[in-house]
């Protein structure tokens, strides 16, 4: 069975797996890091501060115009192409306004307006929308056809749910001129329905007006022509069978004349607005007539047609309230579908039409479509309605010869008097309107109040910023541990399986300012965390071997320089010193030596020296303040220093101390630098091997420890992991350990 305290290099390979709960790792990664997180954070915030500052200030008109739809037809007739719902109807009739409002035409009666209101203007220095830059101080009004286009782009128009309104919102930097652009359009679109209104309803006027006189004249014609017949055949009346046969013929007479009327209205209007796009483009009127001559519409239209005529004609035959019902109802069911597929369809056409059309003529061709679907449905009620007369007119003619000469003329008269009522009734209903209707557009709100800027918005910005700069933290401590290669946690060298002896947390926060001198910590500062470390380190130094001789001159070497061996060399040795152990530290780096910096003396006379016997034991060995310790200083730099310390005078040198002191601590250079290391390794009791926490690197001290391991493993006593972040790695330990390690902090306490 494999020994698990035995060292296998082959373990670096694996990944690093922490016994304790993640939470612990994340919030120590964090720690560890508190500085750059902070200081990334401080930075966010600063930017975010700067983006506010130098963020322009943007402010949001609008206004609300209420759009009334006017009537269907001239004689209110709902046409066949439209039975829609309430919503739906109204909805489509917006979305026909809207497409007006970004017309050409309002465009560029809106540029005109607001630029004639700006021509006195004293400054424009507040605008930007209507102006263009000269320089950097002169701004100059922009030409009618620059804002014409620019309007396209900057003001929306919805639809605002709930009522038949629309909404015109412009935003920008300055309100007063977002305001002044708002109620503008609003104005010209409102003047503009009432110019239409008012030629709509001059027109229609003068259309029934001349319809009324002509039907006038007709039903005169037809009561005298009826008188003379009564006269010269002495035929006063008719019977009842004959008296419901001609007042049902009357009906669909008036119906379709009703028909023919509208329909004429509807291609007068055709034929405007053919001459009105011929204007623009000569080949539009019959590009979207075109579009319309499709087979499946004419066809649904046709089924709509004579569902309603079939409905009609079999109520007027019903004298059952009940079965009337039944039949609406059913005919409704069968209609509604219809209908259903129809807008679907058209609303196919239309979309098409819409997204094939530029922006100047989208309204000239959503009337011409309406108007032509219009066109084709009254054409086909026509049609409907003329062959249910075709059947009327078979069971008229087999009236007797004497009375179908009268019901012929009775039938003339009822039409035409039926047709005549409607015709007044509708013509003074629109000479009522013309007198009281201005338009079918009205300012509901100008859109003078402000709720002040709609942004930046400062708050969610500020939070933004706040969970940015957070982020950006912590993602930096993530990253930076990730990418860091370091040794970091003493569970990293023992998962893999290098011996820890002990942690040395730093001692930075002890020392006011950090110096060489300062390094001795266990003899400034005794009771400090720092010293009760390394009391640790000398206890298992000490029951870390078990041997026949004695464990007494011990090497202390690390991976790489800049790890801190001189420090727990010089402090192991006191650690040991005040153990009542009579302890020397020897400075075997004879290359960058450093233990005569930590002790505040000269370098020589030391090692060099003796070895070459210039001077004696007793003038190279100097007492420390600690009682009990001493050390040797390197001496003279010589120019072979591994062949020096591999000499048989080291060699005597050592056993000459070992027989002087009790313990005998050697620092010594990294053992990756040179080979000094590695030859005293091969003459001393035992070895430690120092790394130092975010500095050595992992993979070089698996292998640095390795080659020790291999060399003689009964001669490597462990690692120790010095500089250790104690509280930020394991802050849930930390309290305890600074209240047993601080007799004074316990004595605070308690009052």
């Amino acid at each position: 069975m494999k020994n698990t305290d035995q060292f296998d290099s082959e373990l670096f390979e694996k990944e690093f797996e922490s016994d304790r709960p993640k939470i612990i790792d994340y919030v120590g990664i964090i720690r560890a890091s508190i500085l750059p997180i902070i200081l990334i954070f401080a930075i966010s915030m600063i930017v975010t501060v700067i983006y506010l500052r130098n963020f322009p200030i943007n402010y949001r008109a609008t206004t609300i115009v209420r759009v009334e739809k006017p009537r269907n037809g001239i004689l209110e007739s709902q046409s066949l192409s439209f039975n829609l719902s309430v919503t739906e109807a109204s909805d489509r009739y917006l979305s026909n306004q809207i497409e007006i409002l970004k017309g050409y035409f309002i465009r560029d009666k809106v540029a005109r307006t607001i630029l004639d209101s700006l021509t006195a203007s004293p400054s424009y220095s507040s605008f930007y929308y209507v102006v263009d830059k000269v320089s950097e101080t002169e701004k100059k009004l922009t030409t009618q056809e620059s804002l014409r286009r620019r309007l396209l782009d900057i003001v929306k128009i919805d639809i605002k749910k709930g009522v038949d309104a629309l909404t015109i919102t412009v935003e920008g930097l300055s309100f007063h001129e977002i305001q002044m652009i708002v109620n503008i359009y609003a104005n010209v679109f409102v003047e503009y329905s009432k110019e239409i209104n008012k030629e709509d309803l001059i027109n229609v006027k003068k259309f029934l007006e001349i319809e009324k006189e002509k039907k006038y004249t007709d039903l005169n014609n037809s009561e005298t022509s009826l008188e003379d017949f009564q006269k010269k055949s002495g035929f006063v009346t008719l019977d009842d069978q004959s008296k419901l046969l001609i007042d049902a013929i009357s009906k669909y007479d008036a119906m379709k004349n009703e028909s023919n009327i509208e329909l004429k209205a509807v291609e007068n209007e055709l034929l405007n607005l053919k001459r009105e796009s011929e204007r623009v483009d000569t080949k539009l009127y019959d590009y979207v007539s075109g579009q319309i001559a499709q087979p499946y519409i004419t066809e649904l239209q046709r089924q709509i047609a004579e569902l309603e005529v079939k409905r009609d004609i079999e109520i007027t035959t019903s004298t059952d309230p009940k079965v009337r019902d039944k039949i609406i109802n059913d005919t409704k069911i069968k209609l509604d579908k219809l209908n259903k597929t129809l807008v679907e369809k058209t609303e196919i056409l239309r979309t098409g039409l819409v997204s094939e059309t530029p922006q100047e003529v989208r309204a000239i061709s959503e009337n011409i479509l309406t108007n032509n679907l219009k066109s084709n449905a009254l054409k086909t009620k026509i049609r409907s309605v003329g062959e249910v007369l075709g059947k009327y007119e078979i069971e008229f003619n087999k009236l007797p010869s004497q009375s179908i000469e009268y019901a012929k003329l009775e039938r003339v008269r009822k039409s035409n008097e039926k047709l005549y009522l409607a015709l007044e009734e509708k013509y003074q209903e629109a000479t009522i309107n013309e007198r009281s209707r201005l338009g079918y557009a009205s300012l509901l709100d100008p859109g003078v109040d402000s709720v002040g800027p709609i942004s930046p918005n400062k708050s969610l910005i500020m939070l933004t910023g706040v969970i940015i700069g957070i982020a950006l933290g912590i993602i930096f401590a993530f990253t930076r541990n990730y990418l860091d290669k370091s040794i970091k946690t003493p569970e990293q060298l023992e998962n893999q399986g290098a011996s820890v002896l002990s942690w040395i947390p730093s001692f930075k926060e002890l020392v006011e300012e950090h110096s060489p001198e300062t390094d001795f910590i266990v003899e400034l500062k005794p009771s400090s965390s720092v010293s009760e470390a390394f009391k640790a380190l000398r206890t298992r130094i000490q029951y870390s071997k078990i041997a026949d001789k004695p464990l007494k001159v011990i090497l202390v070497t690390s991976t790489i320089p800049s790890e801190g061996k001189t420090i727990v060399s010089t402090n192991l040795a006191g650690s040991f010193a005040q153990a009542g152990n009579r302890t020397l530290l020897l400075d075997c780096d004879l290359r960058k030596p450093r233990v005569h910096n930590v002790m505040q003396s000269d370098r020589y006379p030391g090692l060099s020296d003796k070895l070459f016997k210039n001077v004696t034991m007793e003038e190279i060995i100097r007492p420390t303040k600690l009682a009990n310790m001493s050390y040797i200083t390197s001496g003279t730099i010589p120019p072979n220093p591994s062949e020096l310390l591999g000499s048989q005078q080291m060699i005597e040198f050592i056993n000459e101390i070992r027989e002087l002191f009790d313990i005998v601590i050697i620092d010594s250079p990294p053992f990756v630098s040179v080979t000094d290391s590695e030859i005293l390794f091969n003459i001393t009791d035992g070895t430690i091997l120092v790394s130092r926490a975010n500095l050595t690197p992992l993979e070089t001290f698996v292998k640095t420890y390795s080659r020790l391991y291999k060399i003689n493993s009964r001669n490597l006593l462990g690692c120790v992991l010095n500089d250790f972040a104690f509280k930020s790695s394991y802050g849930y330990y930390y309290n305890y350990y600074y209240y047993y390690s601080k007799p004074e902090a316990k004595k605070t306490t308690k009052k």
